[in-house]
């Protein structure tokens, strides 16, 4: 008969029996008909529950003290269909007629015909007749993307009808809910999934499953009247509710016939699988592209080896961009923020074009920064360069975004750990290593140095002149850390190489402790210079003589 499935948190699942002809009370005292002492947000008596044709009726009692929620949404009086739920409290409540749909087909005995058809079956070449009706299958695709899930449903509904000479089908949910019907008569009563063939469905999918019942024996044919035979196919894609496609009929066929509808439900099926398939391969794609280059989608796409975004030790060059002064322009002061969020998505939007031309990897947005990757996922080449190249690009186009803004970038190369990482509920790809939190700490000396782009010896050593000057700019150990990093100045090839050998020498001497002779060297250097301005403050702050224990190393103690 049908039945509450009730589940409480932490218990075991249990039944409670619905009686048939009359309201039942559901609550937590012992007056009720359905008791659940266990639940403490039910009242004594809380709802009242009873059959109304296929359906289950309920009404909120008004003694009761917390709400119904029912498809989402506190709920007085509604109405559950077969494998529809609703909630109190802790206890989720589904209504559920299997037990009465499985004694129908106990009553019913075995169908005297049961076949399954293989795969190479479902491809067969048919007749013309059966070719002109695979030409409304061709259709599926189309009428899939520009329909909505419900509109399908009923379209692909009164295809199975019409295309295998049924007086009833539909398309269901795995559990049994009809979420689009057509029948041959608008007063045609629907008849009862057999709960076995769709389940055979399911484990076959897409291969199709035909029952047929022998109406001269002394059951019924199915457990409503005027069905003979039923073809059932399912559709299952990954991350997707599997659907369910029946059709059910009347009248004495051959068994070809029988076999040729099967054949056209498990087609349906199979289509709407690939379609459904297809679908979701074209949304992930997009939403890769937010994420990676189109070149490293294509590597994603195309892998057969789901362990390429594992966490692994790769070589990666790391990049990190932050906008200069962004903190100091809105003040923390949450409506100042607001003012500029339109020029930090124009900033941000151009920043990502860019590196995505340069075929790197966009891993997070951090406020008005990014942290962007090469070569990881995929190997490439000649990701020191890219690297570069993209990072020259974005100094030179953020002031022409937003008319003034300047930023900090800071590069490193070496090995890290890349793959997904996160939790098992939410992850992302990403990287970890010194070589991370190097380039981090390195983005942060441009603004002390006054240059937009700084990089470790290990870019400074691997990019191509043609690509970019590295000029060495001084021995640091930043805030935070205890190694020094040889750091160097990226500009574009081609820029005054002059000016780079005079500034050469005087951070030869400031290394050496020579810093008179330091001043000497950098006081014809243009004020623009900022290393230049930034040794000779190292040296005027000094009173112009280094350190007792001097070692060339300039210690960072602030971030």
């Amino acid at each position: 008969m049908p039945s509450l499935e009730c589940r409480v948190e932490g218990r075991p699942v249990f039944v409670l029996p619905i009686p048939a002809g009359r309201a039942a009370s559901l609550g937590r005292g012992q007056e009720a008909d359905l008791c659940i002492p266990e639940e403490t947000c039910l009242s004594r008596r809380h709802a009242e529950v009873w059959l109304e044709g296929r359906n289950l009726k309920v009404r909120r009692l008004p003694e009761s003290s917390n709400p119904i929620y029912h498809a989402g949404e506190p709920k007085e009086d509604f109405e559950v269909e077969p494998g529809g739920f609703f909630v109190i409290g802790k206890t989720k409540f589904r209504f559920s007629v299997e037990e009465a749909e499985h004694a129908g087909e106990a009553a019913l005995g075995k169908p005297t015909l049961e076949d399954t058809l293989g795969q190479q079956e479902l491809y067969a070449i048919g007749t013309s007749s059966d070719r002109l009706r695979l030409l409304d299958l061709l259709e599926l695709p189309e009428i899939l993307r520009t329909k909505d899930r419900r509109d399908f449903h009923l379209h692909i509904a009164g295809l199975i009808r019409m295309a295998t000479d049924a007086s009833w089908a539909c398309v269901a949910a795995e559990d049994g809910k009809v979420l689009g019907e057509d029948s041959s008569h608008d007063t045609a009563a629907r008849p009862s999934l057999s709960r076995t063939l769709v389940s055979k469905a399911l484990a076959g999918s897409p291969q199709p499953t035909l029952y047929c019942w022998n109406k001269a024996q002394d059951f019924k044919a199915t457990a409503q009247e005027g069905v003979d035979w039923a073809v059932c196919a399912a559709a299952r894609v990954a991350g997707e509710p599997a659907l369910v496609f029946y059709a059910a009929g009347t009248g004495n066929q051959p068994v070809a016939a029988y076999r040729e509808r099967a054949r056209f439900v498990g087609l349906v099926a199979d289509m709407v699988s690939r379609s459904v398939s297809n679908e979701r391969l074209q949304g992930w794609q997009g939403r890769l592209r937010r994420f990676f280059a189109g070149p490293v989608i294509d590597k994603i796409l195309a892998s057969s080896d789901t362990a390429a975004l594992e966490p692994r030790l790769a070589q990666s060059t790391v990049l990190f961009f932050d906008i200069r002064g962004f903190s100091k322009r809105t003040e923390e002061k949450n409506e100042k923020i607001l003012s500029h969020v339109q020029e930090l998505r124009r900033v941000m939007t151009a920043m990502t074009r860019i590196i995505l031309d340069e075929r790197g990897v966009v891993l997070q947005y951090m406020g008005d920064g990014i942290l962007a990757c090469w070569n990881v996922p995929y190997d490439d080449p000649d990701h020191v360069d890219r690297a570069c190249c993209a990072a020259l690009a974005m100094a030179s186009e953020i002031g022409g975004v937003t008319g003034g803004w300047n930023c900090g970038i800071g590069i490193h190369t070496g090995q890290v750990v890349a793959g997904t990482i996160g939790s098992d509920q939410v992850f992302s790809y990403g990287i970890l290593g010194a070589i991370v939190n190097q380039a981090s700490r390195v983005e942060g000396l441009t603004k002390l140095v006054g240059v937009p782009i700084l990089a470790t010896r290990e870019v400074a050593e691997a990019v191509s002149k043609e690509t970019a000057l590295a000029r060495r700019i001084g021995r640091f150990i930043p805030a935070g850390m205890e190694t020094p990093l040889d750091l160097f100045a990226l500009s574009a090839s081609g820029t005054a190489a002059e000016t780079h050998a005079v500034y050469a020498a005087a951070l030869d001497a400031f290394e050496k402790g020579d810093w008179k002779r330091t001043l000497e060297l950098l006081g014809p250097l243009p004020v623009e210079d900022g290393p230049a301005q930034f040794l000779i403050s190292q040296t005027i702050e000094n009173c112009r003589y280094p350190p007792i224990e001097w070692r060339g190393v300039i210690r960072i103690t602030q971030k």
